[in-house]
């Protein structure tokens, strides 16, 4: 018999973000102490602060797509996602290669998101 892949709440949270789904996106992260550390030093606290964040960069993005390469899970509460973001500039689709790490609180919920950027090299 095949094994039974259970798909989690990282899973579940790609799922949304890849479909804008932000009451969906909602029900996976803490109501309370979430952080985001974004690529640039940018912090945002508190889900209802997040949820705001979020639809305010997605509804400037034209022609996104999400692709995730793959999710690790470290531990229980430890996640890395190798992922690309693509949206247009100019007209021109553009890809951003990244990581997030995740991680989660007693309750199973994300409760801190770090985005990680690649550079290409000079």
């Amino acid at each position: 018999m095949g094994q039974t892949v259970e798909t989690g709440v990282v899973e579940r949270y790609l799922a949304c973000l890849g479909t804008n789904d932000w009451d969906g996106l909602a029900a996976t992260v803490a109501d309370e102490d979430l952080i985001r550390d974004g690529p640039y030093c940018d912090v945002v606290e508190g889900k209802q602060r997040y949820l705001k964040f979020l639809r305010g960069v997605f509804a400037k993005l034209e022609g996104y797509r999400l692709n995730v390469r793959r999710v690790s899970h470290v531990s229980d509460r430890v996640s890395y996602v190798e992922l690309s973001e693509t949206f247009n500039i100019d007209g021109v689709p553009t890809e951003y290669p990244e990581c997030l790490v995740f991680e989660q609180n007693d309750d199973g919920l994300i409760n801190r998101v770090s985005v990680f950027i690649k550079q290409l090299g000079a």
